[in-house]
């Protein structure tokens, strides 16, 4: 029973850590770029930090961060996810991600409206300044 309760404690730390997001939809093909690999996605995979998330043609994303912010990406789109802190209870937050092309859906979740200026949205030409908000943004190659 010791060694159940040490393994989930030890499991539950990883995931904690690791975790920042989760597909809640999906249609056609859409990958991520994880450290060396390029793994398929699929409904209900998990989002670490680090990842870079990629729709092809007639593809699109929905996904869920661990604080309520919701993105959707269209077709051809590349997003990175560059760092990703939440930790209300130690009042940590340090969002940095980034459109690299295609076209995103963003509204922000608690993050956005406990600490605004900790959440930077990046996009080739810019930063999408985030209060509490809702946005579409495309970038053209």
């Amino acid at each position: 029973m010791r060694k159940i309760i040490t393994t989930l404690i030890f499991c539950s730390l990883i995931y904690a850590d690791e975790f920042v997001g989760m597909v809640k939809s999906i249609h056609g093909k859409v990958h991520i770029k994880r450290e060396n690999s390029i793994l398929s996605l699929k409904l209900g995979s998990t989002l670490k930090r680090g990842d870079i998330i990629m729709t092809k043609v007639k593809s699109g994303v929905g996904i869920t961060f661990s604080d309520g912010s919701r993105l959707t990406l269209g077709e051809n789109s590349i997003f990175c996810i560059n760092r990703y802190i939440f930790k209300p209870e130690d009042r940590e937050f340090d969002i940095d991600i980034k459109l690299i092309k295609g076209k995103a859906l963003f509204n922000s979740g608690k993050v956005g409206k406990l600490s605004p200026d900790s959440v930077k949205f990046e996009i080739p030409d810019g930063v999408v300044g985030i209060r509490g908000t809702e946005f579409i943004v495309e970038v053209i190659e």
